[in-house]
């Protein structure tokens, strides 16, 4: 995984879709893209094309510039941490549950065993509060 501006790109765009309550599969139906796309974006492999990314920004109710420019982070999202996160920084993925999420940590023991996932975020201030971003 990437440290520079695709993967910030890229969690703005999964942060941006889960705050939707999308689905990979349902924002790439809606975009006119694949799934696999998506996710290869979403992981920071690398950038959509200028006519993927106003195909998302649409999608998503954005401009390009919030969802791709060089300004802020996404705004964090609430998650319900399901164990020790570990602290500011910490990878952790997001998992929709009802209403909300719920933040799984993606290193140390507490670590879910799902294999190998791109970070849905990182903790946050407070990191075992729960808040992604």
């Amino acid at each position: 995984m990437s440290d520079g501006p695709e993967a910030h790109h890229g969690a703005r765009l999964r942060l941006a879709r889960q705050a939707r309550g999308l689905s990979q599969q349902q924002l790439a139906d809606v975009a006119g893209v694949s799934r696999q796309a998506i996710s290869l974006w979403e992981s920071g492999g690398n950038d959509p094309s200028l006519r993927a990314a106003f195909a998302l920004a649409s999608a998503l109710g954005m401009t390009i510039e919030g969802l791709f420019g060089p300004g802020e982070r996404a705004a964090p999202v609430a998650a319900r941490p399901v164990a020790q996160l570990g602290g500011d920084g910490g990878r952790v993925t997001l998992a929709s549950v009802r209403d909300g999420y719920v933040a799984l940590p993606l290193r140390g023991v507490t670590a879910s065993r799902g294999g190998f996932r791109p970070a849905g975020g990182l903790a946050g201030a407070g990191g075992d509060r729960g808040e992604a971003g």
